[in-house]
């Protein structure tokens, strides 16, 4: 544990959840392979992933408030994408709602490990505990049912770094963003983010890397860890 701000009294502690709370690498991947290989089959075009990719990269530059809700993003790209192949209404309402069920269904096949329901369930006697991703994973869908409140990147406001998210939770709570320690493993989407609210940063470390080799740290966290379990020695 390595301390760079003195940590100040907190009551809400916040947590982003891809890769903080779980392994998130191969579940994604999967996720994508499978909503790809399904909606090529039921649109039979055997170039989808390269059109469907290149509509996803048109609808950011459109709309980039839109690609920071990224289960929107998927669909509106999806929907362009169908609609330019000509398919009827119908056709594209009814393969939104196949492709987005399987892609939803793979992206929650995630093996939360034990030491972070223990960690979770520790903090919950002594803290409000909050969710802060700019993913699109139910919590409750994979058996994190610690938290008081979800929050939604696109969903619920601007995806972290802005400040939004983190100024909701400090409405919600009741607390002064300084009293909300937020857990992340991006130095960018949660450190810079939740220093710049005001809030206090975990930077959860689990590469064999030293900060200064980070060029994307341009502010440093609270603190650093390299394990969930540290947070039961605060």
């Amino acid at each position: 544990m390595k301390f760079y701000r003195n940590l100040q009294p907190f009551k809400v502690i916040s947590f982003d959840l891809d890769d903080t709370l779980y392994d998130n690498h191969d579940v994604i991947r999967t996720a994508v392979s499978r909503f790809v290989q399904f909606t090529q089959d039921l649109t039979q075009c055997p170039t989808f992933e390269t059109e469907w990719l290149d509509w996803k990269e048109r609808v950011a530059q459109e709309n980039p408030l839109l690609s920071e809700d990224v289960t929107e993003w998927r669909k509106e790209a999806l929907h362009q994408f169908l609609n330019a192949q000509g398919k009827s209404a119908v056709e594209i309402d009814r393969t939104l709602a196949r492709s987005m069920n399987e892609f939803l269904h793979w992206r929650h096949q995630i093996d939360v490990p034990q030491d972070t329901l223990r960690v979770l369930n520790h903090l919950k006697t002594g803290y409000k505990l909050c969710a802060i991703t700019n993913g699109n994973v139910d919590p409750l869908r994979i058996g994190l049912s610690q938290f008081d409140l979800i929050l939604r990147g696109g969903e619920h406001g601007r995806a972290k770094p802005h400040e939004d998210l983190f100024q909701q939770t400090a409405h919600y709570f009741n607390v002064s963003p300084q009293e909300i320690l937020h857990v992340g493993d991006n130095l960018t989407t949660d450190v810079q983010g939740a220093i710049q609210a005001g809030c206090q940063a975990v930077w959860i470390n689990l590469s064999d890397k030293h900060l200064i080799d980070f060029p994307q740290a341009t502010l440093l966290p609270t603190l650093e860890i390299n394990n969930l379990t540290k947070l039961l020695l605060l």
